[in-house]
């Protein structure tokens, strides 16, 4: 099994890019530095359980979050991905992703 820092890091920063925010502004608002929010996600130190919940409070999740290591996303997570990739896609891939999700519903 992996290590339990680096999937505790991984989540931080999936949950953390879901809100479209930089290493340094979650690492600004929770009072850490840069560097330290880094070694975080990519699993060098584990967070204190303080730390995860300042990160947790600024990401607006459960602490439960972060340990959800089964490697599928939650229906909001998918959802947040439908929601920003159609918010970005020009008319042609609107048409295709409608298409899709039309075939997926009702075929």
């Amino acid at each position: 099994m992996e290590d339990v820092r680096h999937l505790v890091g991984q989540r931080v920063q999936i949950l953390r890019k879901r809100k479209q925010l930089s290493q340094e502004e979650l690492a600004s608002r929770i009072g850490i530095d840069t560097k330290s929010m880094s070694r975080l996600e990519r699993g060098q130190h584990y967070p204190s359980l303080e730390t995860l919940e300042r990160i947790r409070f600024e990401l607006d999740v459960d602490l439960k979050d972060f340990f959800d290591f089964d490697g599928k996303p939650s229906a909001e997570e998918l959802r947040d991905f439908l929601m920003r990739t159609a918010s970005k896609a020009d008319y042609p891939n609107l048409v295709k992703m409608a298409e899709a999700v039309r075939a997926a519903l009702l075929g």
